[in-house]
């Protein structure tokens, strides 16, 4: 019997970059929670300062705090947007999409290529450590290292390869966040 593969040749583009940093940071990672803590302590300081407002310098400080809680999250998160912008830059993606890699899905395992097909490393499905699938794109974990697979380069189509990565991977590293 001969064996299922579904070839993906990812070129990757700069809206896909920046929807997947975006994912991997805040989603995947959950790194909003230390901003959205930081502006939690601050409002309730600010709060507990405009309580004591008959005092003096308490609305000075509440509004500081204030100020400090929305403007430096808001720094962090500007600053990060700028990092993004950056690095598609210096990866060519502001110019069109880039030619990123191959991935060849097959039961045994997943070759990967970063030289169009000359050279392959091999993946067993065990080193797959998540796979979120989402709104035209799969994102593929392998430890730290992630693949973006946009559907419309799937040469077989996104849903067999869903159907295959099922067959091959356990349901706890599969999340599928379509809205369906």
């Amino acid at each position: 019997m001969k064996q299922l593969s579904i070839y993906v040749p990812v070129q990757i583009r700069a809206a896909d970059f920046r929807s997947f940093a975006l994912f991997d940071t805040f989603r995947h990672k959950g790194l909003w929670r230390r901003p959205a803590l930081f502006l939690a302590i601050m409002g309730v300081s600010a709060i507990l300062c405009y309580s004591r407002y008959p005092q003096e310098g308490a609305l000075l400080l509440g509004t500081i705090l204030a100020v400090l809680g929305l403007a430096l999250p808001l720094i962090w998160y500007l600053s990060y947007e700028h990092s993004i912008r950056t690095q598609s830059k210096k990866m060519g993606l502001l110019k069109g999409p880039r030619r990123a890699y191959t991935l060849i899905f097959q039961d045994d395992g997943i070759q990967v290529s970063p030289d169009q097909g000359k050279t392959f490393t091999p993946l067993s499905w065990d080193q797959v450590t998540g796979v979120y699938r989402r709104s035209g794109i799969t994102y593929l974990y392998v430890g730290d290292h992630a693949y973006l697979l946009p559907h419309s380069q799937a040469r077989e189509g996104a849903g067999p390869l869903w159907d295959m990565m099922k067959r091959c991977l356990p349901a706890g590293k599969l999340h599928d966040l379509n809205p369906s």
